[in-house]
């Protein structure tokens, strides 16, 4: 099953949406949750809103890159986002 990228973008909160992407297995770079929201979610560029979400919670160490990456991976005070505990969008 493919996952629904836009019904998750569209419907979820930022930290909510990056939390998850950073615990998949090889992480999420931020060039690609840039074009995600430029595609479905233009709002949250425009008005900065991606970019001091991902500052706090670097800062919060919920997430880290690794080598100045830019590269978002799990990090000590990462916690599974609620969507994936209801097993939305097919999420298993």
């Amino acid at each position: 099953m493919m996952l629904n990228c836009e019904e998750i973008i569209k419907n979820e909160s930022l930290e909510e949406i990056i939390l998850f992407f950073s615990g998949r297995p090889g992480g999420i770079g931020y060039i690609k949750l840039d074009q995600l929201f430029v595609l479905f979610r233009h709002s949250a560029i425009a008005d900065g809103e991606l970019l001091l979400t991902t500052q706090r919670m670097y800062r919060e160490g919920m997430i880290e890159n690794r080598g100045h990456s830019m590269v978002f991976f799990k990090r000590l005070n990462w916690k599974e986002p609620a969507f994936m505990t209801e097993k939305k969008y097919g999420i298993v």
